[in-house]
């Protein structure tokens, strides 16, 4: 199902080390910078340190025209051993007034969410992300 007002156009995920660069960086240009509820974008993580601690970030960008002051995303975690974990996320995009929070340049608005503080990848390997709206 397409939703004609939706207009998020890239999602990036970071992965932060405690006051590091970021370890992960990737984004998601999405076509028609409309993103379907059908369409999960996915983001691999080859990770090694099973030691340290991250913060994950999910960052967003809409246009004026997001009919909105939220969006909800599933967050899907597939470990290397096969296990799976799925959270529900809601992200706060404007106030309860109505205007728009994070940062904005002419009618474009980007916004840091933070989805995990101080996780830890428990093995070694590659963990696959993949996140949904749910809208």
């Amino acid at each position: 199902m397409k939703k004609n007002s939706f207009f998020l156009m890239v999602m990036l995920m970071f992965l932060w080390a405690c006051n590091a660069p970021p370890f992960f960086q990737e984004h998601h240009e999405l076509e028609d910078h409309q993103w379907r509820s059908s369409e999960k974008q996915s983001f691999v993580v080859n990770m090694k340190d099973t030691v340290s601690q991250f913060d994950f970030y999910i960052d967003l960008r809409h246009g004026e025209g997001y009919p909105y002051s939220n969006l909800f995303l599933f967050v899907e975690l597939d470990f290397p051993n096969g296990k799976k974990a799925v959270d529900t996320l809601e992200c706060y995009l404007a106030d309860p007034m109505g205007n728009w929070l994070g940062t904005g340049l002419g009618d474009l608005h980007d916004n840091r969410i933070l989805y995990k503080r101080k996780a830890i990848f428990p093995i070694p390997g590659a963990y696959k992300f993949q996140i949904q709206q749910a809208m």
